[in-house]
């Protein structure tokens, strides 16, 4: 028996005690020689620099111990063992004498790490093992998880207000509501919530076939009764809007469908305008026409002073909003928040991936900050705000202090049960285009109004001056109209940004 399968016995006996121990889950079958033809007789230990110091102890009280000979890391760091390189040179490290075994502990959220290390090791004749790390044991014992396992809240500094719900069953219960994006981030989670509430009939309007199947299946699990409708449909379309909306006559009108991605549409100035603006135009005047109740916008802190073309669109949603709750009987109202945790293809997913193959979380620039909340905190808070509008608000989502995304880096990785820096590195990439390092709330002359919830304040303005608001209105229907249904150059769609929403500022460098 070698060494390191005495080890694993003595493993496998100590397992069955109430204390966690390390315990082999996976091994290559062990191999007497590598490519260099040279005996092996030493283990090598593969991990993070903590998983590593755990294993070492470990093994040390196995008998007879494995003689470990040094560690390979995810990045280079301190460690009492001689370290041998980092897992992108193991291909190389591979070809050095005098390893018998490689044993890999790695957390369960870099198993795909640990898979690339696994099929190199074989490909190079050198026996290994996979070892579970005592966290995972300890939370495997304590509930069985999948995915990242952690809740998103704890990454922030406070605990969402709770929602009264008499008040919003006030304005959904038994009314005919219908959600633009339900398939989306936000969306989802307000046709979820929505649906809770009880109204007479759900219609759930978005335009990616596998996004609107899915909120659909999850509706019909969670609430069977509530009667729903699914309609494939692009907002952008005026007529067909005007149209689904005249015939389903909703009551209460969730606008949550948008392009949301800064850079990308800084790239796609037009499609920002189309979906963000006429898409927001469309949606609104065809409520209005159809005589709903109330219509509640999901805008964003970009919309101030932006520096984004994505930004510059929804401030020109928001005044159009703001325009028509003066000229219809319809009450318009929008609510602002920052970014928001876990959304599709933000922070929390990217990092999650980035995670997997081992690291490094990508961070724009050290000094970026900004406002987060959670998914079912911003949903529940769209509700309330919109349960309390009383026409041409503007509700601020309570979000804490701003946070630099540096610091939350920090914080998803010791959520993890990483150290930052050790484990894992954090590589800045610099800004991107149409980012500013701080994002504002409010513009000058907005006075701030508390709400009956402690989470919602109410900014509200005179209403936006009629002309201008037709101005903008005729200026992107030309571009829209110009070429044939072309669209527009991207420097004549931004230079008409720039007119309609004077108050745009330039990017973080």
């Amino acid at each position: 028996m070698s060494p390191l399968e005495g080890a694993v016995q003595a493993q496998e006996n100590a397992s069955q005690s109430s204390e966690p121990q390390i315990r082999v889950l996976a091994s290559a079958p062990p191999r007497p020689a590598g490519r260099s033809g040279a005996a092996r007789c030493g283990t090598l230990l593969l991990g993070t620099a903590q998983t590593v110091r755990q294993l070492a102890a470990g093994l040390r009280e196995t008998v007879p111990a494995p003689h470990v000979v040094g560690c390979v890391l995810m990045q280079p760091a301190a460690t009492d063992l001689p370290l041998w390189g980092t897992v992108d040179q193991l291909n190389e490290l591979c070809l050095r004498p005098g390893i018998e075994r490689v044993v890999i502990s790695l957390p369960a959220v870099m198993a795909p790490a640990a898979r690339r290390a696994a099929q190199t090791l074989d490909a190079a004749g050198v026996a290994w093992s996979n070892v579970k790390t005592l966290a995972d044991q300890m939370e495997e014992r304590a509930a069985p998880r999948g995915g990242p396992g952690f809740d998103l809240s704890q990454l922030l500094d406070r605990q969402p207000e709770p929602l009264d719900d008499v008040a919003i069953a006030a304005v959904l219960r038994g009314r005919r509501v219908l959600i633009t994006g339900a398939g989306g981030s936000i969306g989802s989670e307000l046709a979820l919530r929505v649906a809770g509430y009880g109204p007479s009939e759900l219609t759930l309007v978005e335009r990616s076939e596998n996004a609107l199947f899915e909120i659909d299946r999850r509706i019909a699990h969670r609430f069977p009764k509530v009667v729903r409708h699914t309609v494939m449909h692009d907002i952008t379309h005026h007529d067909r809007t005007a149209r689904l909306l005249g015939r389903v006559r909703p009551e209460v009108v969730f606008h949550a469908a948008a392009h949301k991605h800064v850079p990308m549409m800084e790239d796609h100035p037009a499609l920002a305008v189309e979906n963000n603006f006429h898409g927001t135009r469309s949606v609104a005047d065809a409520a209005a026409a159809a005589g709903a109740e109330r219509f509640v916008m999901i805008s964003t802190d970009k919309a101030v002073n932006p520096s984004s073309v994505m930004g510059a669109t929804k401030r020109m949603a928001e005044r159009y909003i703001q325009h028509l709750d003066h000229i219809s009987d319809t009450t318009f109202c929008m609510v602002r928040f920052g970014n928001v945790l876990g959304s599709a293809c933000s922070l929390i997913p990217i990092w999650t991936e980035q995670l997997a193959q081992g690291g490094p979380l990508t961070v724009t620039h050290r000094d970026m900050t900004r406002y987060f909340m959670t998914i079912p905190e911003a949903a529940g808070l769209v509700l309330q705000a919109g349960a309390t509008a009383r026409g041409a608000e503007v509700f601020l989502l309570d979000m804490g202090e701003p946070v630099r995304i540096v610091d939350m880096a920090d914080r998803f990785l010791k959520a993890q049960g990483l150290v930052p820096g050790v484990d894992v590195g954090i590589a800045f990439t610099g800004p991107r285009p149409g980012e500013k390092l701080f994002e504002e709330l409010a513009y000058r002359g907005e006075d701030m109004a508390p709400t009956a919830h402690p989470s919602i304040r109410r900014w509200r303005t005179g209403p936006p001056q009629v002309a201008s608001v037709r101005q903008m209105v005729r200026t992107f229907d030309r571009l829209r109209a110009a070429d044939d249904g072309v669209d527009p150059p991207a420097a004549a769609v931004v230079a008409a940004l720039h007119t309609a929403v004077p108050e745009m500022v330039a990017a973080c460098a």
